[in-house]
């Protein structure tokens, strides 16, 4: 379903140290709480469908719209995977001038996560949660890196009127030892100018704390890994 457009968003992520506690088995991973509201323009009462393409922990996610007071909860994706190919074009996992392969395709959306969620008509704040799994990369239970899209993917910013504040916060290094976190990643969407503001960055109680305020929806990368 089109039609419908992102206006503000606040969008939070905490990042929460579990690996150490667990001695870094190959099969655990690190938490990110991601919790947010989102400012939606819906042109006349709509079914949408918004997407999380990222592993979540057993029923910890869901959408609140505010109005009606209703929660929908995301669930494991269904149906063809074809229908997911133009939204891995709008979030570049799928370049413009590339046919799809639906092998590659069937494994990139294998732990998408789904919401069919009912707007009313006109402006609709949506609040929204979700304990995202950070999974270790290449075999190597040490190495992490947190990735999002701003605003939820399954919409889009509207153009010229559009604020997303964004701030990550990690762990105090007591509460996670040998923590070392990388510089962040932005990588513009398809059709996307890169967004100019650099992150703001501090400590905040003994954490390390990144924040944006951006006009335009990039995907954020921000590598970390432990000693």
């Amino acid at each position: 379903m089109t039609g419908r457009t992102a206006g503000k968003q606040v969008l939070a992520v905490d990042i929460e140290s579990v690996m150490p506690a667990r001695g870094f088995p190959a099969e655990g991973y690190d938490v990110a709480n991601v919790n947010g509201t989102l400012l939606v323009e819906s042109p006349g009462e709509q079914e949408v469908r918004l997407v999380l393409p990222f592993p979540t922990e057993s029923a910890s996610a869901a959408v609140r719209v505010v109005s009606t007071d209703k929660v929908f909860n995301f669930r494991k994706r269904d149906g063809r995977a074809e229908q997911f190919i133009d939204l891995l074009r709008a979030i570049g996992e799928i370049p413009a001038d590339q046919e799809p392969v639906l092998s590659e395709i069937r494994e990139t959306i294998r732990e998408f996560h789904i919401a069919d969620v009912h707007l009313p008509a006109g402006q609709q704040l949506l609040r929204f949660w979700a304990r995202q799994e950070l999974r270790p990369l290449g075999g190597n239970p040490k190495t992490f890196e947190v990735v999002f899209f701003a605003p939820l993917a399954g919409l889009v910013l509207a153009p010229g009127q559009s604020l997303v504040s964004v701030t990550v916060a990690f762990p105090p290094a007591w509460a996670a030892p040998g923590l070392t976190i990388g510089a962040p990643v932005i990588t513009p969407l398809p059709g996307a100018p890169t967004p100019g503001e650099q992150p703001s960055q501090g400590s905040v109680a003994e954490r390390q704390i990144f924040g944006w305020l951006w006009r335009q929806d990039p995907k954020v990368t921000i590598p970390y890994s432990y000693a």
